[in-house]
């Protein structure tokens, strides 16, 4: 493993083949909230989004808070298509997949 990553705390350095979970880019979560809380504000919405969102070129993955009713990712999820898997056993899923319609 490359040394420099060790050090890196947006690098997370795994064995190779070592699949982790999806952490939704908690760093820069905790980024846009420390300089939000600097500026004695909330995080606004679409001021970050994780890596998997910025990189994809559809826009096919939205990030945001859901409890704000005036934040896009609310405004998707209530629009009926919205499917939250296992939903039914309780399990409080935080991913939304919009079906076709």
């Amino acid at each position: 493993f490359p040394l420099h990553n060790q050090f890196n705390p947006d690098v997370t350095v795994r064995r190779r083949g070592v699949m982790e979970k999806c952490t939704f880019c908690i760093q820069r979560i905790h980024k846009a909230q420390d300089k939000a809380k600097s500026e004695g504000r909330e995080v606004m919405d679409g001021e970050f989004a994780p890596a998997c969102a910025q990189a994809c070129p559809a826009d096919a993955i939205t990030f945001g808070r859901i409890d704000h009713k005036d934040s896009l990712v609310s405004q998707r999820s209530n629009e009926g298509r919205g499917v939250k898997h296992l939903e039914d056993l309780n399990t409080l899923p935080r991913v939304t997949y919009l079906k076709e319609g």
